[in-house]
């Protein structure tokens, strides 16, 4: 108890940079090992041709929603537990992280019946045939299996983050993704009495992967109780919990799983552009995951944060939280967009196999690569509504960024000035979201905070 009254003083009247930063450099690696499971994975895939890199992008799409409900759910238990305790409520977050699981597995089970029916269907109408189709579904035939572990993984690290206990999820991360680089070469290509498997190799090999990660966190939580004691026997249902999750939980969830369809459709935009298209949109945002790290981890932190101060009614200390955190990302992601945007002629090298794809993505990280940092306030300024609560905010600014700017952009680009247009709406969208988010955030604080017209935690 001792260590969590600690670590509360140090997040309601520490030093804010610091405590921001300490908090936001173990998730940037943790997020940095995460990533890794799909970088690794179209690394390997990739060598065995442009094919496989479309369709292990093509099927991301998928993956993402199944992540789409994890992260969702995991930022809904993430504020749930960090405003409680922030307003002394203990046992509702502990309550909350019991309710995790049997959530997790629910959804998981679901998701795996849906998604093993529905696939062919799905890729069928976005243009997928022949050997694209087969290698897309004979990867997501085992990532639908793995569903409800992925899910249990995504939960439990958010219980650690609630605590502001963000050090063991980077432990979890390193381990899978270590475990993952090791398994799968092994599995793509394979050796010994292993036999190749190609994509579907990679599936296995990060399933298995994850589910080891996902036992190593579960002995931590049960057995050495950091950073509370879990126990089921203690267990009782309250819809008052399940509420306080999906607050925040069901509209994220909702909104990253309407950002895959938005991807899905740039990929439909891309259709007539072909294979090549898609494999270079693939690469470009492979990319752009990597970009993100830093400002993930720094918004994840801003969130943390923010929902101890919101608890602790620290209102102005919760305005200079999000500016600082703003500040942070901004200059970490003019680095990373400098730095892309200098020879993106070689990023695209590590992955492309043919000369076109490898001129086709390097176009498209110079167009893209300035985005990195207009993205960066629209990142932070959604997780800080997550700290305050507000899902219903977070998702609407998401349609709007999809579906009001992306998606229109990219296809009016698409016709204007053919893949350079697609690119160049993209960008273009993430100006246009930026200046939004940024006038929504001060409308919000001024209007609704700190006239106590945002409800309070029940």
């Amino acid at each position: 108890m001792a260590v969590v009254n600690k670590q509360k003083n140090d997040l309601i009247d520490g030093p804010i940079t610091k405590s921001l930063v300490g908090l936001a450099t173990p998730m940037i690696i943790a997020f940095g090992f995460q990533t890794s499971f799909n970088f690794v994975d179209r690394f390997f895939v990739s060598r065995l041709g442009d094919v496989a890199t479309a369709a292990i992008g093509m099927a991301f799409i998928i993956q993402l929603i199944i992540i789409a409900l994890g992260s969702g759910m995991g930022m809904g238990l993430n504020s749930f537990i960090s405003r409680s305790l922030g307003a002394d409520k203990e046992e509702s977050a502990i309550s909350a992280a019991l309710h995790s699981f049997f959530l997790a597995l629910i959804i998981g089970v679901g998701v795996s019946i849906v998604g093993l029916a529905t696939q062919n269907h799905i890729f069928r109408f976005l243009g997928a045939r022949g050997v694209l189709l087969e290698s897309i579904t004979s990867y997501l035939g085992v990532v639908f299996l793995f569903a409800p572990v992925l899910l249990l993984s995504m939960l439990s690290n958010n219980i650690f983050r609630g605590w502001g206990d963000t050090v063991y999820p980077m432990k979890f991360m390193m381990a899978g993704t270590l475990l993952n680089i090791v398994l799968d070469p092994i599995m793509i290509f394979g050796w010994g009495f292993v036999p190749a498997m190609g994509i579907k190799g990679a599936a296995l090999a990060t399933g298995i992967s994850r589910t080891i990660s996902l036992i190593y966190m579960l002995s931590i939580l049960v057995f050495r109780a950091k950073p509370v004691k879990l126990r089921i026997s203690v267990f009782k249902y309250e819809w008052r919990i399940v509420r306080g999750i999906f607050q925040v939980g069901f509209p994220a969830s909702i909104g990253q799983i309407l950002t895959s369809f938005s991807l899905s459709l740039i990929f439909l935009i891309l259709k007539p552009f072909g294979n090549d298209a898609r494999a270079a949109y693939t690469i470009a945002f492979t990319y752009e995951m990597v970009a993100f790290l830093p400002v993930i981890g720094i918004g994840q932190a801003i969130a943390i944060m923010t929902g101890y101060n919101y608890g602790a009614q620290k209102y102005k200390r919760v305005r200079t939280i999000y500016f600082t955190g703003l500040k942070i990302a901004v200059s970490l992601m003019f680095v990373v967009s400098l730095v892309v945007s200098l020879d993106p002629g070689l990023f695209a090298s590590l992955f492309a196999q043919s000369p076109h794809v490898l001129a086709i993505t390097a176009i498209a990280l110079r167009i893209m690569a300035p985005g990195y940092l207009f993205n960066g306030v629209f990142m932070c300024t959604a997780t800080s509504f997550q700290g305050l609560g507000l899902g219903r905010d977070q998702l609407v600014a998401t349609l709007l960024r999809m579906f009001l700017f992306m998606l229109p952009l990219a296809y009016f680009g698409s016709w204007v000035w053919a893949l350079k247009g697609v690119w160049s709406g993209i960008l273009v969208s993430n100006v246009f979201m930026a200046g939004l988010m940024l006038v929504w955030y001060r409308y919000l604080y001024y209007h609704k905070l700190i006239k106590g017209k945002i409800a309070t935690l029940r």
